[in-house]
């Protein structure tokens, strides 16, 4: 009965015209320290202008940001959520909306949902925000003799949700040991395990991971024959072994302490393997000044295609196009409809597998007529690209070849304005590529150039 009763209101609802509410289709993935993007939209579209938006956490009170009357009514807040959203509303008259959740914390993971009212309708979309912390390499150290063999422990920092701590012998096995886990100020988990080490097993390795086993880590540790040969020199060769040990756990973690605690840009190319934690921070914080990005079609060159203000493809036959003063008549390139004068801004472009491109900012004012002066800053441009014969550059003034480790398919930009940088990053590895510094002024728009090889024609260009 319950069932038909529910499929009559449906029915009824679609007769009266009612719209359904519909959130992320999957569960939000977010990592501590990110940001998550929860987006929610009205099926069919329909404008939400005049209706009240509110996103919430659990229970529908617990509001995590609330729109009314054409404002937002940041004192209905919880106080956890404060000055750590963004409501985005540039397509709230098609019905679709987005809520960035800013600088993410264990505590944030949990159920959320969006709520849209109208005067005489309301519904809402529920969806689950998972978070996850990836934890320090583990350090395995050497403590001491006991009961016949070497008792090992091995410590790692910074879990959420609690991970999953084994030991395992050479073939692989578990091993069944003694594990504490315990939880910080800042709600991760701290781990702490011992083992103690026999006759028949020399190489030992400590594994954390999370229970659906996506991701894990692991440290391993060799030990010889001597540290379980009856001698009198027995003790001393374990003191001996706890020294080496404990020398080189010192070093590898004063090495890592030194690359977290780098807090400013190199200003040139960096080796990503080398400060790939310190740059990942700097990404991070890039990614919390996210500026909405789009296309001007008015600027764009006749061989290029805009589709939804958000692609550019290139085509051999320039096609017929209204006269601007805006449009780039020789260089076949488009700026965004956007510009910056001041603030921090951050942007990421998808080039896919293209081989040529350029990618960057430009000045307002720069000569759209003709196709004189190189893409440096002298000419206005301040830009990174990728040319199929000579590889990734930029010019600073002067032409400087790149050497990146993995070809990105996917380019992160960040404009700071007043601190006189653009910095580039690629999204795959999560490094950074290369600073550029000036003193800007007047106003700066996003600059894309999609060179093209014939058999690339199809390929788009795509602003995130």
């Amino acid at each position: 009965m319950f069932l038909v009763l529910a499929f009559v209101l449906s029915l009824l609802k679609l007769v009266s015209g009612q719209w359904e509410v519909n959130g992320p289709a999957k569960p939000v993935q977010a990592m501590v320290g990110d940001d998550a993007i929860f987006s929610c939209f009205l099926s069919p579209e329909t404008s939400a202008e005049t209706m009240e938006v509110r996103f919430f956490k659990s229970l529908f009170s617990h509001v995590v940001h609330n729109y009314k009357d054409g404002e937002e009514q940041n004192y209905m807040q919880k106080q956890d959520y404060r000055g750590r959203t963004e409501f985005m509303k540039d397509s709230i008259t098609t019905g679709r909306v987005f809520l960035k959740l800013k600088n993410i914390t264990s505590s944030d993971a949990g159920t959320y949902g969006c709520w849209f009212a109208s005067q005489t309708y309301y519904n809402e979309a529920i969806w689950e925000l998972r978070v996850s912390g990836w934890g320090s390499t583990p350090l395995v150290s050497l403590t001491g003799y006991v009961d016949g063999g070497i008792q090992l422990r091995c410590q790692s920092s910074g879990w959420f949700p609690q991970p999953i701590v084994k030991w395992k012998d050479p073939q692989g096995q578990d091993l069944s040991s003694d594990t504490r886990m315990n939880l910080d100020s800042h709600g991760m988990f701290d781990v702490e395990t011992s083992f103690v080490v026999k006759e028949n097993a020399r190489n030992i390795s400590c594994s954390i991971q999370y229970a659906d086993q996506s991701r894990g880590v692991q440290s391993r540790l060799w030990i010889g024959e001597t540290f379980f040969q009856p001698s009198p020199w027995r003790l001393a060769s374990i003191l001996l072994g706890l020294l080496f040990c404990s020398l080189f756990i010192g070093a590898v973690g004063y090495w890592i302490f030194i690359i977290k605690s780098q807090s400013k840009y190199q200003r040139k190319t960096l080796n990503c393997d080398r400060r790939r934690t310190q740059k990942q921070a700097e990404w991070r914080d890039a990614r919390k000044h996210t500026a909405m990005v789009t296309l001007d079609p008015d600027t764009a060159h006749p061989q290029l295609i805009i589709s939804n203000l958000k692609s550019v493809t290139h085509r051999e036959v320039p096609q017929e196009v209204p006269s601007s003063k805006k449009r780039f008549k020789k260089r076949q390139c488009v700026v965004a409809s956007q510009g910056f004068s001041a603030g921090k801004h951050y942007w990421e472009v998808d080039v896919g597998f293209k081989k040529r491109w350029c990618l960057g900012v430009c000045q307002d004012n720069v000569d759209r007529q003709d196709k004189d002066g190189i893409l440096s800053p002298q000419y206005g441009y301040w830009i990174i690209g990728q040319s199929k014969a000579d590889g990734y550059f930029t010019f600073n003034p002067k032409r400087i070849c790149l050497s990146l480790k993995t070809n990105p398919t996917r380019v992160g930009i960040f404009l700071d304005y007043e601190g006189g940088d653009i910095s580039f990053f690629s999204i795959n590895d999560q490094c950074h590529i290369y600073t550029l510094e000036h003193q800007f002024e007047g106003l700066l728009r996003p600059f894309i150039e999609p060179w093209s090889y014939s058999e690339e024609n199809q390929m788009p260009i795509v602003i995130i």
